[in-house]
């Protein structure tokens, strides 16, 4: 699988999606490109980082797995929002939504969705955040 990217979007925009379970990256991006957005995968956090590094000028949005083997999500989320403090992250959790935030205290994500997220409701999370 390529999880490299143009460094610049063509219909929409890009998005980073970080999973460790390489279904929910085939499904999640090709849900995002027919949405329109162009997507960078990673499968473990410090792929993320990685990713997020090389690509930080095109990268809108972060959706981000909370439970990872290695780095997990908060530890991922942390170190992203070090590198940009405003880069919209949605973390995505099989958790409820009060769960997963309690674990985020004061720097909360942009927006949580619950796994496994429908279509409807992740277009509708990204273009929140990203249109404002």
């Amino acid at each position: 699988m390529n999880t490299d990217a143009p460094d610049n979007s063509i219909n929409g925009h890009t998005v980073l999606l970080v999973d460790d379970e390489k279904m929910v990256l085939e499904v999640g991006k090709a849900i995002l490109q027919r949405l329109g957005n162009t997507v960078i995968t990673a499968a473990s956090g410090e792929e993320a980082l990685d990713r997020f590094v090389r690509h930080r000028k095109s990268i809108g949005c972060v959706v981000l797995d909370l439970t990872m083997p290695g780095m997990n999500g908060l530890a991922t989320f942390k170190r992203l929002r070090k590198l940009s403090p405003n880069l919209p992250i949605i973390i995505a959790s099989g958790l409820a939504i009060d769960q997963v935030t309690s674990q985020f205290g004061d720097m909360q994500p942009s927006s949580v969705i619950q796994k496994p997220y429908q279509v409807a409701d992740l277009s509708a999370k990204i273009q929140g955040i990203l249109n404002g």
